[in-house]
């Protein structure tokens, strides 16, 4: 008899490979079971983890419940109270829809499901283990459902070892909760672990309210709102500066369900990365509602991608959006215009009625805005010395026969003319004017100073005679163990000094409190969220601390400089490796050249 090759995989073993798609740590638990308490109705959703979820992940809500049938039926593959038919998939307006997560999550863990639909009526409590139903029995429970998930992956070693740290798998499951709570501000949230709690947001009137509350431990500006409509497509969210030099954040909404769209997330960073300094460490909410037609939410088993009809329409929106978010952030900045021959009068005095600021019949701007201005490179005059051509040391003599000759070379960067409004160095070369940037010249000196010293240089320090103690949520200060020899090289010297506090003993030379204190926060937060290959994260917290500790210690804007410091920041500038971008991208070095002064003021 032959002996058929393919076969029908048992109904235990298609769970186990489903969950495969669906639990990936977890999160991935929590984010299920909270969708499906939103799902139900909830009111109040509270969760609680061990071991950042590894042990222990439940899920308790006051939604509408389940009787006995429906509770089993729950755990059945593709069983589900949110679609019926083929339309109801087109245009999904619930959080859930396969009925794969309760078969999926029970397949890989030691599950309990509680629930109650009338009080009056009792309730019933399903128990499973890996996949295999245990048991039914009748309880007591008020309107809702408890869903209990303990170890996790316990029946599938392999999945298991590539969990990683109690505290990183709590990181991931906080920003879930946090998510899901920005999402739905009418719900009360509360996240739990080890017994303490980490989250409390009690129902909020709006958006703007839940992230006040949430990011109350922050500090800071309050957020700023934006929103764009175009069609049937709404942009709308919330943006807080956050600190200058660290990294964004961003919640990413679609008809109220968090998604990380990559197309999205990359438009949202570009906007900001456009906008320059300032808001590298803004933290940014970002809503996107339109018809549930016109987006495909099944395209990821984990239901954290989508597809839009209309993309173009979408991603033009949320970038107008948020450029109007960043306008409100930093508030217009007036772009002055030099007015043509025409415009100034035989006695050289300003013309009756001439325009001071920017106007829409002026040439055009000489200096671009980020926000406001025209593109780099499509006219202003203003260029960016381009990589390798800071001129020798000494040279001289004019790109142009013609005209205003420069004086002889005494900086890498041509003869220094001196500081202009205690932020800027001006000098001239042979090409014309050129504008440095104090603080993030001295910042790309450090940043190569800090890398040498992350490779095994001598690193000055002082200790504090009052240690500086700094406050963070558990998973931030139980990960403190994981950095402490990176920040040991650079100076810092910090430990853990009670469960939700680290103690600051030593900093390095030149560095204040403050700055240390950021510092802090955001390498533990990368360390918290970062995955993967542990010689890479070591590699990317290493970029990420000598980034920060730079943009801290360097000099500021409205700081005085003796002649011999500029020449000193110079020096040492021609000495990095990149002299025109700072470790976060910023231009350092800007040229007005001649030729354009010249054009400008009627010369040519």
């Amino acid at each position: 008899m032959r002996v058929s090759r393919i076969q029908v995989l048992p109904d235990r073993l298609v769970n186990r490979i489903a969950a495969g798609e669906v639990v990936e740590r977890p999160a991935s638990v929590v984010k299920e079971l909270v969708e499906n308490s939103l799902d139900a109705g909830a009111t109040r959703i509270v969760v609680e983890l061990s071991q950042g979820g590894r042990s222990l992940v439940r899920v308790e809500d006051d939604g509408c419940g389940m009787d006995a049938d429906d509770a089993l039926l729950a755990l059945e593959r593709h069983a589900t109270s949110k679609i019926s038919g083929h339309g109801d998939l087109d245009r999904i307006a619930t959080l859930g829809f396969r009925g794969e997560a309760l078969p999926s999550i029970a397949a890989v863990s030691r599950f309990a499901l509680t629930t109650s639909a009338d009080p009056a009526e009792g309730g019933v409590r399903v128990t499973v283990e890996g996949g295999r139903l245990l048991g039914a029995e009748p309880v007591a429970r008020p309107r809702g459902t408890t869903v209990e998930v303990r170890d996790l992956f316990f029946n599938t070693p392999a999945r298991r070892k590539f969990l990683h740290a109690p505290e990183t798998e709590l990181r991931h499951a906080q920003e879930t909760v946090t998510a899901a709570a920005l999402a739905r501000p009418d719900v009360g949230f509360v996240l739990r672990h080890g017994g303490r709690t980490l989250l409390e947001a009690p129902p909020a009137p709006d958006m703007a309210a839940r992230f006040s509350d949430l990011d109350r431990r922050r500090g800071g500006e309050p957020p700023r709102r934006f929103s764009e409509q175009a069609g049937s497509v709404s942009a709308f969210g919330l943006l807080a500066p956050g600190r200058p030099g660290g990294r964004p954040t961003l919640t990413l909404l679609v008809n109220g369900r968090p998604v990380r769209d990559r197309l999205l997330v990359g438009a949202v960073f570009r906007v900001l990365r456009e906008a320059g300094g300032g808001l590298g460490g803004a933290r940014v909410v970002l809503a996107v509602e339109l018809p549930p037609e016109e987006v495909d939410v099944n395209v990821h088993p984990a239901k954290t991608e989508v597809r839009f009809a209309r993309s173009r329409t979408v991603f033009a929106a949320v970038e107008r959006a948020l450029r109007a978010g960043v306008a409100a952030v930093r508030g217009h900045v007036p772009v002055n215009r030099l007015e043509g021959p025409a415009a100034i009068p035989a006695d050289g005095g300003a013309s009756p009625g001439a325009p001071s600021g920017s106007g829409a019949d002026g040439p055009p701007a000489l200096f671009d805005h980020p926000v406001y201005g025209t593109p780099r490179g499509e006219g202003g005059g203003v260029a960016e010395v381009p990589p390798g051509e800071v001129p020798p040391r000494g040279e001289t003599g004019s790109l142009h026969t013609a005209g205003a000759r420069p004086g002889p070379a005494d900086t890498p960067f041509g003869r220094l003319i001196g500081q202009y409004r205690n932020s800027f160095l001006l000098l001239e070369d042979r090409w014309g004017l050129v504008i440095v940037d104090q603080h993030v010249a001295h910042e790309r000196v450090l940043y190569d100073r800090i890398r040498r010293q992350l490779e095994g240089a001598e690193t000055p320090s002082q200790r504090l005679l009052e240690p500086l103690l700094v406050e963070l949520d558990g998973a931030l200060a139980r990960a403190v163990p994981r950095v402490r020899e990176l920040l040991a090289r650079v100076g810092i010297e910090a430990d853990p000094f009670g469960e939700e506090t680290v103690r600051v003993s030593a900093v390095p030379v030149g560095v204040d409190r403050e700055a240390v204190e950021g510092l802090l926060r955001e390498l533990l937060e990368r360390a918290t969220a970062l995955d993967g290959v542990p010689e890479r994260v070591a590699e990317e917290l290493e970029e990420e601390l000598a980034a920060g500790l730079s943009c801290r210690a360097a000099i500021k804007i409205n700081h005085p400089l003796t002649p011999a410091e500029q020449r000193a920041l110079l020096e040492d500038l021609a000495r990095t490796e990149n002299p025109h971008r700072c470790p976060h991208g910023r231009p350092i070095v800007l040229r007005l050249s001649q030729e354009e002064m010249e054009r400008r003021l009627g010369r040519r």
